[in-house]
């Protein structure tokens, strides 16, 4: 566990989920390849030295009162590894798939960072149900052999 801003890590999620609706609204390459990067970095340094979360707080975080939470460190880094993986696919839906592939791949990471942005991220959620023997759900159970 981990303790940064909430705010550092509502900034990013944010952006994110916007990088990815811009996309998802122009049909472009280019904000894909910002969020992979971002990504990228993000699961290789960490939660607390992502780029988008030290850009919050060096510019915001000075100038008001932020709120300090613990984050899973390791269900960070899966959740961005995951948007990686997401982020090549439709990156190579986009040179070697008909058009609609991209798009509906471009569609269900767009829902996906949406639904993070607002506070559940599935994949961070899927690592803490199956790799932190959470009883969460059905599916950690059954992988684990729980019944």
């Amino acid at each position: 566990m981990v303790k940064v801003n909430r705010q550092s890590v509502s900034f990013c999620k944010y952006s994110i989920a916007a990088f990815i609706l811009l996309a998802l609204i122009t049909g472009s390459l280019i904000p894909v390849s910002i969020v992979f990067t971002l990504m990228l970095l993000s699961a290789a340094a960490g939660i607390e030295k992502a780029p988008l979360v030290l850009l919050f707080d060096r510019l915001v975080s000075p100038r008001i009162n932020p709120e300090r939470v613990y984050i899973n460190h390791y269900s960070m880094r899966f959740a961005h590894i995951v948007g990686c993986i997401f982020c090549v696919m439709i990156i190579l839906a986009y040179y070697f798939a008909p058009y609609v592939i991209f798009f509906i791949l471009l569609l269900i990471f767009a829902f996906l960072q949406s639904v993070a942005a607002f506070g559940y991220c599935s994949a961070a959620k899927l690592y803490e149900c199956v790799i932190c023997n959470s009883n969460c759900c059905r599916v950690g159970k059954k992988i684990r052999g729980n019944r």
